[in-house]
Order: C-alpha cells, then sequence, then structure tokens
C-alpha cells in the first residue's frame, strides 16, 4: 500500500534533479543543432547533485538545492488527511570550465539557457510524475539568473558559473490516524484444560 506523507526539501531537489538528468541531454542535441554547435562547445552535464559538493571534478556540472521554504497552504482533504501547497525556493547552478575566458564565457550562458529552457517546460517537467498528485509547478514569475565571475585554473583554463532562482510548488499531504482507531494488536494463544477456568488479562 502506497503511504502519503510530507516529501520535504529532500524531494523537491530529488524530483528536478531526476527530471533535469533526463531531459538536458535530449534537449542539448535540438539546441546544438539550432545554434550550430558542437557538444565540445556545448557538452552534456557529467554530474548532477542535490547539494553543494566541498569539491567537483566533473565538468560541466548540475547542482540543485533548496534555499527555504515559503509557504504552506492548505488546500484540501483526502479523507481525514489535510493537502498542503508547499513552496519551495530553489537553486539550480550550472558550472562549466574550459580554456579561455570567452569560451567559458559562452559555454557558461548556452548551457544555462538550455537549464532554464528545461525549468520553463511545465509538460515535460509534470509528465515525470507517474502518480499525477503532485502537481509540481516552477512559478515562471520568480525565475531569476545570476553568473559569477570567471576564476581562472591552472594553465588557460577558466571556470565559469551561473545559477537560477524560483519558486516550486508541490502537493503534499499529512498521513493522520483517525482517532480512536487500534493501529496494531497483538495476540497470544495459551492452552487451557477442560476443567480450567480461562485466563483473565487486564
Amino acid at each position: 500500500m502506497t503511504i502519503d506523507l510530507m516529501h520535504g526539501p529532500h524531494f523537491a531537489k530529488s524530483y528536478i534533479n531526476a527530471y533535469l538528468l533526463g531531459d538536458i541531454p535530449i534537449r542539448l542535441i535540438d539546441y546544438r543543432n539550432g545554434w550550430g554547435i558542437d557538444d565540445i562547445t556545448l557538452p552534456t552535464p557529467v554530474s548532477y547533485f542535490g547539494y553543494e559538493p566541498l569539491a567537483m571534478d566533473d565538468w560541466p556540472t548540475i547542482i540543485t538545492v533548496v534555499i527555504s521554504t515559503t509557504g504552506f497552504e492548505r488546500i484540501g482533504w483526502d479523507r481525514i488527511h489535510p493537502i498542503y501547497r508547499v513552496s519551495y525556493s530553489m537553486r539550480t547552478y550550472t558550472w562549466t570550465r574550459t580554456e579561455g575566458p570567452e569560451e567559458a564565457t559562452l559555454m557558461r550562458d548556452r548551457l544555462s539557457t538550455v537549464v532554464r529552457s528545461s525549468l520553463m517546460d511545465h509538460p515535460a517537467l509534470d509528465a515525470i510524475d507517474t502518480r499525477q498528485t503532485f502537481r509540481v509547478v516552477i512559478d515562471e514569475g520568480s525565475i531569476r539568473e545570476e553568473y559569477s565571475d570567471l576564476t581562472l585554473l591552472k594553465g588557460d583554463r577558466v571556470l565559469a558559473g551561473a545559477y537560477i532562482s524560483y519558486d516550486l510548488h508541490i502537493d503534499e499531504i499529512i498521513m493522520r490516524e483517525p482517532k480512536g482507531t487500534v493501529s496494531e494488536i497483538d495476540f497470544a494463544a495459551q492452552s487451557v484444560g477442560p476443567l480450567e477456568n480461562l485466563p483473565y488479562t487486564s
């Protein structure tokens, strides 16, 4: 039996991460063809994280984190269980590394655009909800983008990053035990002779 619980920020991050992992590689093909570039100029991300790693060894890397939980609105009931519309303030980071400041900047800007396109594709985002109960929506009006300064690494390699911030809304439920409902019953068997009294238990 499926038990519905409050999902929390770990689920919000995992949902977006799983979506981007499946969507970005396919979406990149269309953008490479549209822009007339190859997979060296616009490579496929190698790693997707739901936390900020202390060190990154793979490039490009996509990181999705929850910054805060910004709202709870009770929107209905499932029998005795309240359903809430929960809002999370999210960020999805894009980190790229290549040789040369211009090349690193272009790679970062292009990949960030593809990630933005993916996040704003609501039908695709909703399609991975196999249960059709989460009703995940990204508020397009909340989307903001920030771009980092370039960081010069060893040699001519340059690190460039960006993040897209947005509000994600999802339905969550609190399971409640009905009052007076016995959740567990213990049974014990005992042998009693024909002339013996039944044991009394309190």
